[in-house]
């Protein structure tokens, strides 16, 4: 269990109530002193991954922000900004997306897809791709909101039931959320099924998510963790062989549906997904959640002194031979060209679309970095030159740090939880040094998902990652 110190003390977050999960892990939880727990179960038809399988939000994520938290302050903020959008059109079509089901994102796809509709009777494996792709996402929000019961904030700021949607049943928990969480799977396995449509399905996937801020149904934080829930249980979903024939089915159904060729390929000649095209701008410096920005950057700067200060400045190397030692020490074996060449190769496929796809945001939307914002010095003076030059959003290390993260779910599956929270605390330690702001972070990591996406439609991928999974099992013994 040695071994594993390290990871309790690098996988806490900027709250220490993730430290506490991490001991519940290690200790209460193992198959063994060697591999964490993965059990062989009958998966439900509904889903593609059993519940007791899925990546553990109380693990690889930090508890939400009580209201005396800094953290919290963007929460207040975003739901302000929330109340603002109801009397808009905006706000009309939040309120048509309320209801937790998949009917509910069976009307988003079908729009996004021009079909009339989605359902079972008129598009059977679309509908049931879509069905499985929610529930799967749902179910992964599951055992923290069992954990943490954190009011919604319509009743937590006292708005009564005058404008929340009625899914949102306080008892339930806010956090995190399970209807952004499904609506994220769903935007991520359709984006794999049909590329051409890739930045559109996702961008209605990302605002099916904001719209339960703007409901009053989930703060913010409930939000950007329902995302990262949804892409954990996809990652993991692609371990089922029922999710690559649903794929299939889907897509041939849907070409059958637009008159197209049966020899027709959505795959090929795709470029990467465009970020602008899904994110929101960057936060404006004049904008409100810039203080909330601010305020989680001055206590991220804190921890600067201790441990977790020296972890991130280590962090700031992103090359693919420090993230092979950070994510091959997680899984217990030495990630090289040599001994491992499928993952080493898996990770040098991911490493240039995600400097491309975060650089392409970058010359569009220019941010100052917390550092040359204030005019502070950093960990890492010999960066800040060519930092100062360069936009802080969205977060680069972070995006190549969860895409990461999710790869590894699908080739080590055992330890899921362990490469996610790593993956995770790796982007919040690009605050720690002044480099980015939090919401660069969160758009970071919503890129790495659409990354993942992106690729495991790519024939090579997919073999890489079967190549790697038996590279793995075959090391392991």
């Amino acid at each position: 269990m040695k071994k594993y110190l390290w990871i309790i003390l690098a996988s806490c977050s900027l709250t220490l109530t993730s430290c506490e999960d991490f001991f519940d892990l290690l200790f209460d939880n193992p198959a063994s002193d060697d591999t964490p727990a993965y059990y062989d179960v009958t998966i439900p038809d509904s889903v593609y991954v059993a519940e007791v399988n899925l990546p553990n939000p109380k693990e690889y994520l930090p508890a939400p922000p009580a209201v005396d938290d800094v953290s919290f302050l963007d929460d207040k903020v975003q739901w302000e900004w929330g109340k603002l959008q109801r009397s808009t059109s905006r706000g009309t079509t939040a309120m048509s997306h309320m209801g937790r089901t998949p009917e509910v994102m069976c009307k988003v796809m079908a729009e996004v897809m021009g079909l009339a509709t989605i359902s079972k009777e008129a598009t059977p494996a679309l509908e049931r791709l879509l069905h499985r792709a929610y529930r799967t996402g749902e179910q992964a929000t599951t055992a923290a909101k069992s954990k943490y019961k954190r009011q919604r904030p319509f009743a937590l700021m006292g708005e009564g039931s005058a404008w929340y949607a009625a899914d949102a049943q306080n008892n339930t928990g806010s956090y995190t959320s399970a209807t952004t969480a499904a609506g994220w799977a769903v935007g991520l396995v359709f984006a794999e099924m049909w590329p051409p449509l890739q930045n559109y399905i996702l961008k209605k996937a990302f605002q099916f998510g904001e719209d339960r801020v703007i409901s009053g149904s989930n703060f913010q934080s409930d939000v950007e963790g329902g995302y990262l829930c949804g892409a954990a249980a996809i990652a993991q979903a692609h371990n089922d062989n029922k999710l690559e024939e649903d794929i299939a089915a889907a897509r041939k159904e849907y070409k059958k549906l637009k008159g197209l060729a049966d020899s027709y390929d959505p795959t090929a000649g795709i470029g990467i997904p465009e970020g602008v095209k899904i994110l929101n701008a960057p936060v404006n410096a004049s904008d409100a959640r810039q203080q909330a920005d601010l305020m989680r950057y001055y206590e991220a700067k804190k921890l600067r002194e201790t441990a977790r200060g020296s972890q991130a400045v280590m962090d700031a190397n992103a090359n693919t031979d420090n993230m092979a030692k950070i994510f091959g020490g997680i899984i217990g074996i030495t990630i090289d060209p040599v001994s491992t060449p499928a993952i080493y190769s898996l990770m040098e496929m991911i490493r240039p679309i995600n400097a491309d796809i975060c650089t392409a945001v970058k010359l569009t939307y220019f941010r100052l970095r917390p550092f040359a914002m204030l005019n502070e010095e950093t960990p890492l003076p010999a960066k800040e030159p060519s930092y100062k030059t360069t936009s802080s959003y969205p977060s680069g290390h972070t995006c190549f740090a969860w895409a990461l993260g999710l790869m590894f779910t699908e080739v080590a599956p055992a330890y899921q939880n362990q490469v996610l929270a790593r993956a995770y605390v790796f982007g919040d330690n690009r605050v720690v040094v002044g480099f980015h702001w939090p919401t660069d972070v969160d758009a970071g990591r919503l890129l790495a998902a659409s990354i993942i996406s992106y690729l495991q439609s790519n024939a090579k991928y997919r073999a890489l990652i079967k190549q790697a999974q038996a590279e793995y099992k075959k090391i392991k013994g």
